[in-house]
């Protein structure tokens, strides 16, 4: 019988030396342990906070959920920051020294990252409504 890593509420994988965890609100979760039942259903995992706190790890994130107040903070430094960075879309990704390898908005072999910004700000606003 094999098992599958755990996965959080994204259905990205959750290695099991992660120490970290987020709720839905964005708040950390120090991990103690994880556990996996595999008597009940197709099998399940849960972890245990070091507050003592039980969650299944479908409910909890790797990285923290995006929220509005994430979103303002990207674009406030695009207008507050703009020349400290290569790009208004190096201000927005929050990358300092025009690293494209390392950038998310590169990463689509694009030419134009500002054109990648503008698609990512309508994504999460689209996804923070709940309509994506």
């Amino acid at each position: 019988m094999s098992v599958e890593l755990p996965k959080d509420a994204e259905g990205r994988e959750i290695p099991l030396d992660t120490t970290v965890l987020y709720d839905k609100d964005g708040n950390e979760i120090e991990v103690s342990r994880y556990q996996y039942y595999p008597k009940v259903g197709p099998g399940y995992w849960n972890l245990r906070s070091v507050r003592n706190k039980y969650y299944r790890t479908d409910e909890v994130y790797v990285n923290p959920p995006d929220s509005w107040e994430k979103l303002e903070d990207d674009l406030n430094r695009v207008v507050e920051n703009n020349d400290a960075f290569y790009a208004a879309s190096c201000a927005y990704m929050n990358q300092s020294g025009a690293v494209c390898n390392d950038c998310r908005l590169h990463g689509r072999h694009t030419r134009n990252c500002t054109e990648e910004m503008f698609k990512d700000v309508v994504s999460r606003i689209r996804k923070l409504k709940g309509e994506d």
